[in-house]
């Protein structure tokens, strides 16, 4: 059974009883009227195809006849006996000209052209494209044609025809549209039809005749069964009309608009294509139009090969098209009269069913407008229906539900401000505690960072900005793997590593800073749970830089303090013992009564005993350093005294040492006894490394390089302090002071760099340490002095090295004076990573 409330939902009660109404009047005479519009429309059609496949079969004989007489012309003119006797001559004497032959040709060709009165040029061109003869309408048109003078003949070669007619042969003929210019400049629609000029050996030229295109098209006109309302076309292979009946004003013209008249723009693709196929056919669907369409010219001639070859560039076809409006005008008219009566009985229909609905649809809707009354909460609204049926037994029960809700909502409203109250308190209480949570938070130095499950960075404390160089508005909703992890900052990522083992994870990052340098960040990952679902991550992140530079700070104090110890120890127990034994030996070995062998014994111990002394002296001056004293010094000066001292060493160990100074470094404040000492040190150290380990093969060289730059990264070191009472012997030592070269201060740079064995990686970190050596007879002391010194005088010293390829030291002195002044109150400094600045500062 049909439901109307499943096909049309929302279709009212009246509008449902309308449609029933109107289908059961207008129904049948709708299927009537409508099978014989059908009929109708059918018939008209195939009459209409019928009628369009005529013409365009006329069009094509008309076409056809044409033809056959501009060949019968091309055939006479090419077969008199004026022009066969000028081919025999060009083929025997090619070069000659023959004026007085054109001109006998030339007058034929004048007669001819004065009778058909088609063409609009008769031309003759040579085997090198050169016009020989061309007859043409005169400029005034009252004088006919005229034979066109030798001085305005074309010298060009006519490229175009020996194309169309490359593959012709005798008495073959081929065509194509065209466009010439004339006299005045003006383009002339023509045809042209070439024949190739054939001898017995030879080809001396072609023959060209150019046909009014107008000529070709009023050949085309005639009578048609459709000449209201239909139109015949000329259409090329591109889509470009040649003739179009509607359009039609000047025949001259009739191409000189083909850019803006196209098949393919007036018609729908697959229309167009089909007309510009080549084949015959028809057109019914997909337009308003009924289309029939041919090729106008044949490919190929039936003839044979004394006919009009398949020679034409553009294909060219015709096609009749009527419009519906044309065909279907009487079918229409019925139409338009049955629908005037179908309208009539429908509105008849509708107005007995309009009135017969309204007696219960009243009452309907008032029951629909009490509901939205009610619905907006006026629940004191009552209905009043009086139609004594079953709609006003409706009406009272909708009274006593409206009833019920007025004392529903009046309960509603008691609990509601009750409610209301209790949400506000809770809500200040709530607030409250935020506040006091997020203070605390953001006076915390440690950022809290907390991230969704997917590691989303939701909010931040106030000291976000400050540990992590993020603004919490710039990065909030992005991945913090992102954020962190692509710069370095967050090079392990404990947030990942937390939800994966639902437990706190913890991790210490070390960074660079161009601002402040080196970087410790300990990040801690708590996964945050609900109801045993980890939901969301808190990031503690902690800047310890300073934490780990005091711990580092305070490793290297206490060993400086123990050697210190316990080198003051050494010298004080073996010093005097050492005198008293060397005294003993010195006697000795100068007494007459020893012979040879004993004399060499006593020499061998007496110099063990003298490096024993040096060994403690190193010590003393390691515990007991003398004091600093600085004064204004050039430190290229210093550099040449050292070099000086180490120059026998050097020779005897043939090292090259290579020097070069900047003369523009400033005089500094500097302790140059001690700075010398240093120096020395440092190049007795690399002389040491080429006799243990050095290189077998290349030359030895040692590099001394003096520079004035600036820093391009801080760079940071604890100096240690020894107290005055720690040199009275004491003991007592206090924490030193931190070393900091900002970026972008002007320092002097000591570059020495050797080619020798180079350090191990493993053992590069502690060659500052005290009493670490690789050497088999060293005391580990020289290069903790070295950087004792260094530090002393405000500077940091930091290596590089590559084993096997050699060692690099970078020494970094401010040349700052307030600075220097400054560092220079300072003493006994230690402590520094061995790493490179050789990355860190530029030449100012």
């Amino acid at each position: 059974m049909l439901n109307l409330n499943t096909i049309f939902p929302w279709l009212s009660i009246r509008s449902k009883l309308l449609i029933a109404f109107a289908g059961l009047s207008i129904l049948p005479l709708s299927l009537v009227g409508i099978h014989g519009i059908r009929s109708n429309v059918q018939t008209m059609r195939e009459i209409a195809l019928e009628n369009l496949n005529r013409d365009v079969l006329t069009i094509k004989w008309k076409t056809a006849n044409f033809l056959e007489n501009i060949e019968s012309d091309l055939r006479v003119l090419r077969n008199s006996v004026l022009l066969e006797q000028f081919i025999s001559k060009r083929e025997h004497h090619p070069t000659l000209t023959y004026e007085t032959d054109l001109q006998q040709i030339g007058k034929e060709f004048l007669a001819f052209a004065k009778t058909r009165n088609i063409y609009y040029q008769l031309r003759m061109v040579d085997e090198n494209g050169d016009e020989l003869l061309r007859v043409e309408p005169a400029a005034d048109s009252a004088k006919g044609y005229r034979i066109v003078p030798q001085s305005e003949l074309r010298s060009s070669r006519e490229s175009f025809y020996f194309l169309l007619i490359q593959d012709l042969k005798r008495d073959q003929i081929a065509f194509a549209p065209a466009e010439l210019a004339d006299q005045n400049n003006e383009r002339i629609p023509v045809i042209s039809f070439a024949m190739p000029l054939i001898g017995i050996s030879w080809r001396p030229g072609i023959l060209i005749a150019n046909v009014f295109v107008k000529d070709l098209l009023q050949v085309i006109e005639g009578k048609r069964h459709f000449e209201e309302g239909g139109k015949v076309v000329l259409v090329t292979g591109d889509g470009h009309y040649l003739y179009h009946s509607e359009k039609k004003t000047d025949w001259n013209k009739l191409l000189a608009s083909r850019e803006e008249d196209n098949v393919q723009r007036e018609y729908p693709p697959e229309v167009a294509a089909a007309i510009l196929s080549g084949k015959e056919g028809t057109i019914t669907e997909g337009i308003e139009e009924i289309i029939s369409y041919a090729p106008l010219f044949p490919k190929e001639n039936p003839a044979g090969d004394n006919g009009i070859a398949a020679g034409l560039t553009v294909p060219v076809a015709v096609f009749e098209s009527v419009s519906y409006d044309a065909i279907m005008g009487p079918v229409r008219s019925f139409a338009w009269t049955f629908a005037v009566f179908l309208l009539l009985f429908l509105g008849s229909a509708i107005g007995l069913g309009l009135l017969a609905t309204q007696q219960f649809t009243k009452p309907i809707s008032a029951l629909q407008r009490g509901a939205e009354i009610i619905a907006k909460g006026n629940y004191g609204h009552r209905l009043r229906v009086e139609t004594h049926d079953e709609i006003e037994k409706l009406a009272a029960q909708f009274n006593l539900m409206a009833a019920s809700l007025e004392s529903h909502e009046r309960e509603i409203q008691h609990h509601r401000a009750t409610l209301e109250e209790m949400v506000r308190l809770r809500t200040h209480e709530l607030t409250e505690e935020k506040s006091k949570l997020q203070a605390i938070l953001d006076h915390v130095p440690s950022a809290f960072v907390l991230l969704d499950r997917e590691f989303r960075i939701q909010t931040a404390s106030a000291a976000f900005a400050e540990v992590t160089r993020f603004h919490i508005e710039d990065v909030r909703g992005k991945d913090c793997r992102d954020v962190f992890c692509m710069n370095g900052f967050c090079q392990h990522c404990v947030c990942k590593e937390a939800v994966r083992s639902s437990g706190i994870v913890s991790h210490i990052d070390r960074t660079d800073d161009a601002g402040v340098g080196e970087r410790f960040i300990e990040h801690i990952a708590i996964p945050m749970k609900t109801d045993g679902e980890i939901t969301s991550i808190l990031e503690i992140i902690t800047d310890i830089t300073k934490r780990k530079r005091l711990e580092q700070h305070i490793i290297r104090t206490e060993k400086l303090m123990a050697a210190g110890e316990m080198s003051a120890i050494i010298a004080h127990e073996f010093r005097n013992s050492l005198t008293s034994i060397k005294m003993i030996l010195q006697l000795q070995h100068e007494s007459s009564h020893l012979n040879r062998a004993g004399r060499k014994s006593l020499s061998v111990a007496l110099d063990s005993i003298y490096h024993m002394e040096r060994v403690v002296t190193e010590l003393l001056n390691f515990a007991r350093p003398s004091p600093m004293g600085f004064r204004e010094e050039q430190l290229n000066g210093i550099i040449d005294e050292g070099i000086a001292f180490v120059q026998p060493h050097l020779s005897t160990h043939h090292i090259v040492l290579t020097k070069e100074l900047d003369s523009t470094l400033p005089a500094m404040f500097l302790d140059a006894p001690h700075l010398k000492e240093a120096l020395v040190n440092m190049f007795l150290n690399a002389i040491q490394a080429f006799n243990d380990g050095g290189a077998k093969t290349g030359k030895k060289k040692i590099s001394v390089i003096t520079k004035r730059v600036r820093l391009r990264k801080t760079v940071r070191d604890f100096a240690f302090t020894e107290s005055s009472e720690s040199r009275g012997g004491s003991g007592r030592r206090e924490d030193g002071q931190e070393i900091v070269l900002q970026k972008g201060i002007e320092c002097a740079l000591i570059e020495i760099t050797d080619t020798g064995p180079g350090i191990e990686r493993n053992i590069a970190d502690r060659i500052f340490d005290p009493f670490f050596t690789t050497k088999a007879n060293g005391t580990g002391l020289g290069l903790p002095m070295v950087r004792r010194t260094i530090n002393a005088h405000g500077g940091v010293v930091t290596l590089n090295s590559v084993k096997g390829k050699g060692t690099t030291f970078w020494i970094t002195l401010p040349c700052c004076d307030a600075l220097a002044r400054g560092v220079a109150e300072r003493e006994g400094n230690q402590g520094n990573e061995a790493s490179s600045i050789g990355m860190l500062t530029g030449d100012s």
